[in-house]
Parts: structure tokens; sequence; C-alpha cells
């Protein structure tokens, strides 16, 4: 499957690393290859993350990486993989979410 990480969620990658990178700019770049990673990974095992328990649709689907979420939308209809956030973990994801299927 093709993964395209939408407009949304790579202004969220950015604020990440800018954010990250004002602690430790070594933390922010080992943090940002880890993310791209387990996101090249989906191509191959695009099941791979749990049901996102915030969102009724279960072509939503996300990956823990370390503090961080990686939220996707599969379409099998289009055989591509959108990857919609990536947010921390103890954000309140409620007010995040737009659910566009």
């Amino acid at each position: 499957m093709k993964v395209i990480i939408t407009e949304k969620a790579k202004r969220n990658l950015i604020d990440l690393f800018d954010y990250n990178a004002k602690i430790s700019l070594d933390y922010a770049l080992r943090m940002d290859k880890k993310i791209r990673a387990y996101i090249e990974t989906l191509q191959y095992f695009q099941y791979i993350g749990r049901y996102v328990p915030e969102i009724p649709s279960k072509q939503y689907r996300e990956r823990i990486c370390d503090k961080f979420r990686i939220i996707y939308f599969i379409s099998e209809k289009e055989n591509t993989i959108f990857v919609r956030y990536i947010i921390a973990t103890r954000q309140n994801s409620n007010l995040l979410f737009e659910v566009n299927t």
C-alpha cells in the first residue's frame, strides 16, 4: 500500500520536532527518525496498529511510538494509507480529530 502523510500530519511532525528541539536537538532528531520509520512500516503492515478509541470508524488505526500517537486511515478502495495525525499521547485528542471517511 502507498502511504501519504497529510498536510495536517506534516504540520504535527514539524511542531513536535520544534517543541522537542527546544529541550534537546538530539532527542528531536532521534524521535523524528523513529516516527518516520514507524510510518514507513505501514506500507507493509497496515493493520499493525490498534483501533483508535475516540474514532468509531474501524478504518482508523494508530501506532504508538514512545510518547506519540501516529493515527492513520486505511483506504482499501484507493490502496492507500493516509497518516492523519501525529500527536503526543497526553494531548486531548477529542479536540483534534476531524473524521472524514
